[in-house]
């Protein structure tokens, strides 16, 4: 089941950090609601709105940087920006499929069966493209990294 963000703690009245951490950690859960369905890999769209999100949150965490502690936000920091490149590799592969099967049907008969082989290849490399994926959602899970995320950015004050 996916969410999408929904930043509501935001106001002058609150500290740059407070803000912050609600943008982070809401971007943090809208990324992870799409991770059940970007590991079974039936929709193609799991995998595109993740990525999407973490690039957003990427680029929250870069734009509050100076908020953190540096050494523990940089580890978090590559974490997330390992999720975006190994979904980039994925992303890219599902976007070469999808548009030559929406043209399989407009191409002459005789060309259609080359295109269905390259569909077969990309196929084929797409399932070696998401195993790097699926080997880093099973790392995040075993080191408890969405805990700990979460534990970082949400900070005791506002648990």
């Amino acid at each position: 089941m996916s969410i999408k963000a929904k930043i509501e703690a935001i106001s002058p009245d609150e500290t740059l950090e407070t803000c912050a951490r609600e943008i982070i950690v809401n971007y943090f859960h809208e990324m992870m609601s799409y991770k059940d369905g970007a590991k079974e890999g039936h929709d193609i769209e799991f995998v595109h709105d993740m990525r999407v999100t973490s690039r957003r949150l990427r680029n929250a965490m870069d734009n509050f940087a100076d908020c953190f502690s540096k050494k523990s936000f940089r580890k978090h920091y590559q974490k997330v920006k390992a999720i975006t490149q190994t979904m980039g590799a994925v992303r890219d592969l599902d976007v070469l499929i999808d548009r030559f099967q929406k043209t399989l049907g407009t191409l002459p008969e005789a060309e259609q069966a080359d295109i269905r082989e390259l569909i077969l290849h990309l196929q084929r490399e797409r399932e070696e493209a998401r195993k790097p994926m699926l080997t880093l959602f099973t790392e995040l899970e075993a080191t408890g990294f969405e805990t700990k995320f979460l534990e970082f950015f949400v900070g005791t004050d506002l648990k």
